[in-house]
């Protein structure tokens, strides 16, 4: 008997929701042993390093779980013939009893050691071909002794169920890996301290770190208006309009020769024409009332899929802000250079514009005792004179240079 097609589109909606939200697996092994009078459905997967994940139903005692992960997967003589099955036939479903006689079967340390014990008697899966990163394994159900083994309308829908499983767990992994370096990569600009957003083609703000939101709170030359980005000139609004425009389609492969609608009429690359062809980014200043120097901006274009952001044209823009005090790369000079902390603080200092007297001013040492520091960092460093000592530290990440 078919599995009914009610059936199987409920499983495909709870198995794709589930692969671009991870809380969802639940609902569909749920399903899923609902589906196929099973007790247990299970994701058993082995990467190239041998190493086993199991992803069970909620009613699976976890601490059976880790032991298969941990230590029976390696002594599982039916998963072995089912991966076996795989490979002969290019991806597999089927019962234990079509690749063992259930009197061998009940002779194997797996079903004495692993199955028996909680229960299970029965077991059916799906072992997917093709799948991401060298992956082995699949979707395994298992139920007891009675009400007997699986029967083939379980086979059947399992089957139908099966090339939509492998992309189903594909896209997870993907997505998975997207979130991770997501996360890492927003770590590592916020640990830099570098002032940077994600605009789409508009100029409304996708994300911005925490330096870059300092800037644009403070409201002078630059702020944030219903989400959009706006300078506060009218000339300077609209070359950054232009620069945001042409660098977003840049990011997504039209560059040049992307036209857009003219919304700004005080653009002079513009002319008459209600269509122009934006550049590919660039850069410019921001201007702020005097005592404050000009913010600089670099507009850059954004390939969003790539670096995992959002699924829309981008563009990045840095903000560099001369007037703000450099941040520390104190942590960074220990690190790579075994430099002291008065070392660190030091070079610091020199970076900021101090001579070397101001600088041992402001560490409460004599001149001479700052030089013998300093000869230390040079020495530490493989520098020679304090301009080469300024380039390697303007060079570290998140300094920004003229």
């Amino acid at each position: 008997m078919a599995p009914s097609g009610e059936t199987v589109s409920r499983l495909l909606g709870l198995l794709y929701e589930a692969s671009a939200s991870p809380e969802h697996w639940s609902d569909f092994l749920l399903a899923l042993v609902e589906s196929t009078h099973a007790e247990v459905a299970a994701f058993t997967l082995v990467d190239p390093q041998e190493r086993c994940s199991v992803f069970a139903n909620p009613e699976f005692d976890p601490a059976w779980q880790r032991a298969y992960s941990d230590y029976y997967f390696r002594h599982d003589e039916l998963f072995e013939l089912f991966v076996e099955a795989r490979r002969l036939h290019g991806g597999w479903v089927g019962t234990n009893q079509s690749v063992i006689a259930d009197a061998d079967f009940h002779r194997t340390l797996i079903f004495n050691e692993f199955a028996r014990p909680i229960g299970m008697a029965h077991q059916f899966g799906a072992i997917l071909a093709g799948l991401d990163g060298g992956m082995e394994g699949g979707v395994t159900l298992l139920r007891a002794a009675q009400p007997g083994p699986f029967g083939r309308e379980a086979v059947a829908l399992l089957t139908l169920l099966a090339p939509h499983l492998k992309r189903a767990i594909n896209t997870h992994r993907a997505l998975s890996q997207a979130r991770t370096q997501q996360s890492e990569l927003q770590q590592s600009v916020e640990a830099l301290d570098l002032a940077v957003m994600s605009v789409d083609g508009s100029g409304r703000v996708i994300r911005m770190s925490e330096a870059a939101r300092a800037i644009v709170a403070v409201g002078r030359g630059i702020g944030l208006e219903g989400g959009m980005l706006q300078a506060s000139r009218a000339d300077e609004q609209s070359r950054m309009t232009e620069l945001i425009a042409g660098a977003a389609a840049t990011g997504t492969g039209k560059g040049v020769e992307f036209a857009v609608r003219n919304l700004v009429s005080g653009a002079p690359e513009a002319g008459n024409d209600p269509l122009w062809t934006p550049p590919t980014g660039g850069a410019m200043v921001i201007s702020r009332w005097p005592p404050s120097h000009p913010l600089r901006v670099v507009i850059a274009p954004f390939h969003s899929k790539e670096l995992l952001l959002d699924d829309r044209p981008a563009a990045l823009i840095f903000l560099s802000d001369p007037d703000a005090r450099p941040a520390s790369r104190g942590s960074i000079l220990r690190a790579l250079y075994g430099l002291t902390p008065t070392e660190c603080r030091l070079a610091d200092l020199l970076m900021q514009g101090c001579d070397l007297a101001e600088a041992a001013e402001r560490l409460r040492m004599a001149t001479g005792t700052a030089r013998f520091h300093l000869k230390s960092i040079f020495r530490k460093t493989g520098t020679g004179r304090q301009s080469e000592l300024m380039r390697l530290v303007l060079a570290l990440p998140g300094a920004w240079s003229d």
